[in-house]
């Protein structure tokens, strides 16, 4: 179930705030937070039963491992059985690997081993890899379905395990919490990725203000607003462009112009329906008393890869880094040590994003940059007084990266990277024009206004307007008129599936 559909939008989230906040009149607070978490926990479990119930058995399964390990690693003396604490720690980071491996990566290691056992030869394998294309199948290869969201799920698990077995936090003792920390609605399917020690706490005791809960549904109606209204609108053209079964126009006769625009429409479609889901995410939680994490800060602002990392999907980053980079030795170590540390993180973050090679080369693309930034262009960006030519190189470096994020194949992101630079014209009797109404329009210059161009340098001057009562009834207008164009597109039909629930 989408957060930008009539079901969640008109019926089932209606439902759960009218059902939750009338169990708040139980007046013993520890059992209206009690009830309340199990209505919660049953909302979670029926939400995310919509994507099917063998992933909704599988995900109860991965929550009663986790919680049962947890569990046992918190009761285990960490001084007199070590051993046997640490070997529930590996065996369990082991199984949730085992899990995310099998769904996600084995059908494409099944593809890969045919391709590579009927080629012939080392140019034909060669040449098979650089077209890989993991959405087709072949015959005789089982295509295994990969469960909802099974990444957020695992890495909220892992991240679990490991802070308890680094006393980081404690243990769960409920089996509620613990489920109700693994199934949150408002975060379970694309995130952002939160610590139990954070979010664990908010399940226990949390506080219901008006304030929150306007400021929530605030959040929720700018998110949907950045999902329908913007990155729905230039999804279509986007598809249309990257579409690699073209009868009337392929790769080679593209053309500049409309490769250019292709990835600038997708750059602007993928923060826009990633960053939008983190807006309803946080204002759904927002609503029923939660504080979900920030995931975005003006990515598309930043003036070096590094700072782009920093600012896009800020919980992933931070993932990591702590349950990566820093038990690597993080960058208290030799440059060169650093920077293989850093290559590792990239390398896995490609591999995390989708079993395909093109995810891979996304992941080195970074992990190429953030050396040389590390080397020495960062310090040459931070001397630079001409700032937009650091933004023009982040936002380039992350646009050629985009490319191979949404190619099918390592062959097609070539391709289509040799038309953004061929300084021609389509040859196929396109154009720009042929991919723009007046709607993707407006969605573009939208996007390209709201990325953060206008609101990171002009925040401090915000803050001190946001409280005036003329500013607050202006806001509430325009929340209305968003809220009503995005229910008559979505009740219209306007619907594109949101790009990261697949991973």
């Amino acid at each position: 179930m989408e957060f930008a559909s009539v079901l969640f939008i008109e019926l089932f989230l209606p439902v759960i705030l009218i059902v939750y906040y009338l169990l708040g009149f139980i007046k013993k607070e520890r059992v209206r937070t009690g009830i309340r978490n199990g209505f919660l926990l049953l909302a979670s479990l029926v939400f995310y039963a919509f994507g099917g119930i063998n992933e909704l058995l599988l995900f109860i399964a991965l929550i009663a491992l986790n919680f049962f390990a947890g569990w046992a690693i918190g009761a285990i003396d960490a001084e007199k059985k070590k051993g046997l604490r640490r070997a529930v720690f590996v065996g369990t980071l082991l199984l949730n690997v085992g899990v995310l491996i099998f769904f996600k990566y084995t059908t494409m290691f099944m593809s890969m081993i045919d391709m590579f056992k009927n080629s012939g030869s080392f140019g034909a394998a060669m040449e098979g890899l650089v077209k890989f294309n993991t959405s087709v199948v072949p015959e005789g290869i089982l295509k295994i379905v990969m469960p909802l969201a099974i990444s957020f799920i695992i890495f909220q698990a892992i991240s679990y395990v490991t802070d308890v077995y680094l006393g980081k936090t404690e243990r769960s003792k409920n089996i509620l919490t613990f489920a109700l920390y693994m199934t949150l609605l408002c975060q379970v399917t694309q995130g952002p990725i939160m610590r139990y020690g954070n979010l664990g706490k908010q399940i226990e005791s949390r506080t219901h203000t008006m304030e929150g809960f306007t400021a929530g549904l605030r959040r929720f109606v700018y998110g949907l607003a950045k999902k329908v209204l913007i990155a729905n609108v230039v999804a279509a053209s986007v598809d249309k462009i990257f579409a690699t079964q073209n009868t009337t126009m392929n790769i080679e006769s593209m053309g500049a112009p409309i490769a250019w625009l292709g990835i600038v429409l997708y750059t602007i479609q993928i923060y826009y329906d990633f960053s939008g889901y983190t807006d309803m995410a946080i204002g759904v939680g927002g609503m029923l008393g939660f504080k979900i994490d920030e995931n975005f800060n003006y990515p598309y602002t930043s003036f070096s890869v590094q700072e782009f990392w920093r600012r896009w999907h800020i919980s992933l980053s931070n993932w990591f880094k702590d349950y990566i980079y820093i038990p690597l030795g993080g960058s208290r170590c030799s440059k060169a040590r650093a920077c293989f540390n850093v290559a590792v993180v990239f390398f896995v973050t490609g591999i995390w994003h989708g079993a395909n090679l093109t995810f891979i080369v996304w992941g080195l693309i970074f992990v190429v940059m953030s050396i040389i930034e590390r080397l020495f262009l960062g310090k040459l960006l931070q001397k630079n007084p001409v700032k937009p030519l650091n933004w023009l190189y982040t936002t380039l470096v992350v646009m050629i990266g985009w490319v191979f994020f949404r190619s099918d194949s390592l062959d097609f992101a070539g391709k289509y990277i040799g038309q953004m630079f061929s300084f021609k014209s389509s040859s196929a009797g396109y154009s720009v024009l042929s991919y723009l109404d007046l709607s993707v329009i407006i969605a573009l210059v939208c996007g390209i206004v709201f990325c953060g161009a206008l609101q990171r340098p002009l925040a401090k001057v915000a803050e001190k307007f946001k409280t005036k009562t003329w500013v607050r009834i202006v806001e509430y207008v325009l929340l209305l008129a968003l809220f009503a164009l995005c229910i008559v597109r979505v009740v219209g039909g306007s619907y594109a599936p949101s790009i990261y629930q697949n991973f």
